[in-house]
């Protein structure tokens, strides 16, 4: 099972649990460090990206990483926007597309790999603004 921990509260013990919204619950905005169950961290935010509507091709991370979480910053009701397994276009295997229509504040829970870094592609008119959350 999943574990947790903040290590800046003054109780940093791990809390197990499969509920992704208790991750998701933003901790006051401090990063989450998600544990395999082993005590080796899977998964942790240590940047975020902010990625306007209408923006253009945005290279997140041109290097391994992983992709933590999206969070809606501003509704958009253009197009969807790809995030790509790339370090450099907009291209290859798509790691997480933010829908059309997105809503401000909803929240993609992702934690997924990315092998060669995290590229955004290119938003078409009113497409949602959002952050990227990555390592």
């Amino acid at each position: 099972m999943p574990q947790w921990a903040n290590p800046f509260t003054q109780n940093p013990e791990p809390v197990q649990t499969t509920d992704k919204q208790v991750l998701e619950d933003h901790l006051n905005g401090l990063p989450v460090r998600i544990f395999d169950g082993t005590g080796t961290i899977s998964s942790s935010a240590t940047s975020t990206a902010p990625i306007a509507s209408n923006n253009s091709l945005t290279v997140v991370k041109a290097a391994k990483g992983r992709l933590a979480k999206v969070v809606v910053t501003t509704t958009g009701a253009g197009g969807p926007v790809a995030i790509y397994d790339n370090a450099s276009a907009a291209s290859g295997t798509v790691l997480f597309t933010v829908p059309s229509g997105a809503t401000t504040g909803t929240i993609y829970a992702l934690d997924v790999p990315a092998a060669n870094g995290i590229t955004v592609a290119a938003g078409g008119a009113s497409s949602p603004a959002f952050t990227v959350y990555y390592s």
